[in-house]
């Protein structure tokens, strides 16, 4: 077969997979009615500052995440990346749930000091401790592994963003985790992976910023986040 057969057949398959993306777009994981009914009574939720895991581990560590049962690699963070994670949460929180969510950095009096290893989802009950006593239903906590950013612009890169989080929710009263949810991407370019089209899509056909992708990450994560 001649080159531009193989040219036509590459792009046919493109073809093919977008349009299996778009028409499949509008569908994802969703709140299970269980979800709803556990969450039917809470009102605060307690929102710790997003930590980074290589405050206990190496960069470039396998390591299983604090809040769900994969394994993930840490890697570079970037400095900010903690701001700008507990920035989109805290703002999901206010403008996509009921939910009045309790700043932990702004209730205990601190600003840029992240709580110690010990306030980890590993002590759970130090965590429904702090949540009664600020009067919060539940407490929402996150781990940032990588968010490391792209070297070169949106057309090309010497390196890609990659971004892995993890969060959890705890309901106060019970110590029971409702919700939990991870994302663990490297952006990639169409000829290394076809079927990574619709991530590709999603970023717009171009190369993502390190935000860029842990937003898109956010919102994927939090379309399963459970609501009344």
């Amino acid at each position: 077969m001649d080159v531009t057969g193989t040219r036509s057949i590459k792009w046919w398959l493109l073809l093919v997979l977008a349009c299996s993306f778009l028409l499949g777009c509008g569908s994802g994981q969703g709140v299970s009615r269980r979800q709803t009914e556990e969450v039917r009574d809470m009102k605060t939720v307690l929102v710790l500052p997003f930590q980074a895991a290589t405050e206990y581990y190496d960069t470039g560590a396998t390591v299983r995440c604090f809040e769900c049962e994969y394994f993930v690699q840490t890697g570079t963070i970037e400095a900010g990346a903690d701001t700008f994670m507990n920035e989109e949460l805290v703002a999901f929180l206010e403008s996509e749930t009921p939910y009045t969510p309790t700043r932990f950095w702004t209730a205990q009096g601190v600003t840029s000091q992240m709580p110690s290893q010990d306030l980890r989802g590993a002590d759970r009950s130090l965590l429904i401790q702090m949540g009664k006593s600020l009067q919060a239903d539940a407490v929402i906590s996150g781990t940032i592994y990588r968010f490391r950013q792209r070297v070169g612009t949106s057309l090309s890169v010497t390196t890609p963003a990659s971004v892995a989080f993890a969060m959890d929710l705890i309901r106060v009263s019970d110590g029971r985790t409702i919700w939990g949810r991870a994302f663990d991407e490297t952006q990639r370019s169409l000829d290394e992976n076809l079927l990574n089209l619709g991530s590709f899509l999603k970023g717009g056909g171009g190369w993502l910023t390190a935000e860029e992708l842990a937003a898109a990450g956010f919102k994927e994560v939090m379309s399963s986040f459970p609501v009344p």
